[in-house]
């Protein structure tokens, strides 16, 4: 068998790429509308399962994990706030600090995987990869999925060049 000196190369140049990034080797490109609407249908048990799901992920390709402790307490503390909305209405008070109780640990949470998330693209890209705070708490989990979005398809144009 002999090899052909003018043929074309046959390596896929996208895979082998791809296989030093950490974001799109881990990471599916999925729509931020989607996200967006499963947020609304849900009525936003999405976005708890988005954080768990790609905390789970982040702890799993990063040397700092996230405490679990913060994720199990966000989805307790939102199961209990439906359980206390329609079994004990009359009981306001408790109801308010429970629901206090769960936006503190979404976004507590929710900022401990945005700032994993930019170390991540950081440390992939070479350079700082800008992720906004305060769009970040604007838009919670539709802007992070977004900007994993946009990393995965900068990548993926930067090695189609």
């Amino acid at each position: 068998m002999e090899i052909n000196p003018y043929s074309a190369p046959t390596a896929d140049l996208c895979l082998t790429a791809t296989a030093n990034d950490p974001i799109s080797k881990n990471f599916r490109r999925f729509s931020a509308w989607w996200v967006f609407l499963l947020s609304i249908v849900t009525l936003r048990i999405y976005p708890i399962f988005w954080i768990i799901n790609h905390a789970q992920i982040l702890n799993r390709i990063q040397p700092k994990p996230l405490a679990p402790i913060w994720l199990y307490l966000m989805a307790i503390s939102l199961a209990s706030s439906f359980v206390m909305e329609y079994r004990f209405p009359e009981m306001v008070w408790t109801l308010g600090a429970i629901n206090i109780i769960y936006l503190v640990t979404l976004l507590t949470s929710l900022f401990k995987v945005k700032n994993r998330l930019k170390d991540l693209m950081t440390e992939s890209a070479g350079t700082p990869y800008p992720l906004s705070p305060i769009l970040t708490f604007l838009f919670d989990v539709i802007y992070l999925q977004y900007k994993i979005n946009q990393f995965i398809d900068d990548r993926q144009t930067s090695i189609a060049k």
